[in-house]
């Protein structure tokens, strides 16, 4: 019986020099990716917090702020790029349109960073002097009208929000709360007072509800609101390169610390994350685990993190204590706790809720 041997086909010079220069061309090739990778921590107990008119204190450690590096959505990444970085870790890589919205400029997202980093500067101010009982005056203004809104040209920078849907609204989180049920192209109206020749004027706006580009569904008025608030104390945050909401928490534990008799960090590297709202509520951020990443190299002990990001949360460095908490003053008391008490965890969460 002969032996058969498995059929081999030999590819022609030509084809094979084909192949090689299309893998290159592949490689070489802008691809529609952006990748994420650990910032650097920066502490915000020395001179990025100062306050003015008020007793302050010096802090006894560390808290750092955590930030992610993110491509622009224009920035081109190349096949060779994404792949180097899907190898050598902890960089994460995800399809453009998951992290921007379409059509997204470096301009647009540039301006939006900047406001949204302002607006969480003064939630922490609002956030920590509620805390620690000053009285302050807030109102909720428009900050931003986005480009995809059907507020466009009806609502304005610097409108004071009143009424949303019926609601009265005393706080930021009830503007969205207002309109929950509802659908995208339903016509809400929208109370705000203007200035207008000088005078401050109450007006009702109706506006049809669009669909939310930024988190990708569900309805939304299309703006970014702001808190404009009068303290009693004067607080300044020196911090540039830095965009987006996620600082809140940090802001607000760095303005208590300093502010507060209480040695709240006992000598740790304490680092943290998570948006804030003037009443204290913590939220959600994007790129957990990278500002996990970045909080470890720095030697940071303990980590704070928005409740509502341990479903993001699948691998924690060595030697680092993930705290999930849903407001500053659930940070505030784990910051005070004994280092012998139990913390929560999100797995012990995780079995609470199952």
């Amino acid at each position: 019986m002969r032996d058969i041997s498995p059929l081999r086909y030999r590819w022609p010079l030509t084809a094979r020099i084909f192949f090689f220069f299309l893998a290159i061309a592949t490689l070489a090739a802008p691809i529609p990716y952006v990748y994420f990778k650990p910032g650097v921590p920066n502490d915000v107990t020395g001179k990025l917090i100062t306050i003015e008119r008020a007793q302050t204190y010096k802090p006894n450690g560390k808290l750092y702020l955590t930030s992610i590096l993110v491509t622009n959505p224009q920035s081109p990444v190349f096949g060779a790029e994404t792949l180097y970085n899907w190898a050598i870790g902890p960089h994460a890589v995800l399809p453009r349109e998951s992290v921007y919205p379409p059509a997204s400029r470096d301009r647009q997202v540039t301006q939006d960073s900047r406001v949204e980093m302002a607006i969480s500067r003064t939630a922490a101010t609002a956030a920590a002097l509620n805390y620690l009982g000053y009285e302050i005056t807030e109102d909720y203004v428009v900050s931003r009208v986005r480009e995809y809104s059907n507020a466009v040209g009806l609502l304005k920078e610097g409108d004071r929000i009143r009424v949303v849907d019926g609601k009265v609204i005393n706080e930021i989180e009830e503007i969205r709360e207002a309109y929950k049920g509802r659908k995208v192209g339903d016509v809400i109206r929208i109370e705000v007072e203007r200035v207008i020749d000088g005078q401050l004027k109450r007006i009702a706006l109706d506006v049809k509800l669009s669909k939310n580009i930024e988190s990708g569904n569900g309805p939304a008025i299309g703006i970014l609101v702001g808190t404009n608030a009068e303290f009693p104390i004067d607080v300044s945050f020196n911090l540039r390169g830095v965009g987006g909401p996620s600082g809140g928490l940090i802001f607000a534990l760095g303005v208590v610390e300093k502010l507060g008799a209480e040695d709240l960090l006992r000598g740790r590297s304490v680092a943290g994350t998570g948006t804030i709202t003037p009443s204290g509520r913590v939220g959600a951020i994007g790129g957990i685990e990278e500002k996990m990443i970045g909080a470890s190299r720095k030697g940071v002990t303990i980590f704070l993190a928005p409740r509502e990001n341990c479903v993001d949360i699948r691998h924690i460095p060595r030697g680092l204590q993930v705290i999930p908490v849903n407001t500053l003053a659930e940070a505030i008391t784990y910051l005070r706790a004994p280092d012998s008490f139990k913390f929560p965890t999100c797995e012990s969460l995780d079995n609470l809720t199952s």
